[in-house]
């Protein structure tokens, strides 16, 4: 009888400890944003960038509202809010945040590189190939040469 008992109990225990791993870990939702695994930068962002350089606001929307799609977490909600934008000013302005996120909490390809202007608000980065000239998606046209390597 007393083994029976033994065998139930280390039964209990063995389920318990089987649920218990399969849980997800308790997280406070604020923490849940910062924990999201920031990999390489997708091309979508790459996109979008392009687009904003380009005075593009079509292509710039449908790359940022991909960009939404295929991510989670901050960068998800930063790029809704940047493909939500009314115009080319509110849109470049909301990719400024997005942006520079991206070039400080995730990875990008040995081509590509940051990008730094300090003509668009205070200073602005934003990441794309290191060997093609600048395209700067905060100034567009207008300034599409504005900018310099920083890494």
């Amino acid at each position: 009888m007393k083994r029976i008992s033994i065998l139930v109990g280390v039964l209990i225990l063995i389920s318990l400890w089987g649920w218990m791993a399969k849980r997800e870990p308790s997280t406070p939702s604020a923490t849940k944003a910062a924990v999201v695994s920031y990999t390489t930068v997708p091309m979508s962002y790459m996109d979008a960038a392009s687009a904003l350089a380009e005075d593009d606001f079509a292509k710039a929307k449908a790359s940022l509202t991909r960009l939404a799609e295929e991510s989670r977490g901050d960068l998800q909600a930063r790029a809704r809010h940047a493909a939500k934008a009314a115009d080319l000013g509110a849109m470049r302005e909301a990719f400024k945040t997005l942006s520079e996120n991206a070039a400080i909490f995730m990875s990008y390809p040995a081509d590509y590189a940051v990008v730094s202007c300090s003509m668009y608000k205070g200073g602005s980065k934003w990441i794309q190939k290191r060997d093609a000239p600048i395209a700067n998606p905060y100034l567009g046209k207008s300034g599409a040469a504005c900018g310099s390597f920083v890494d």
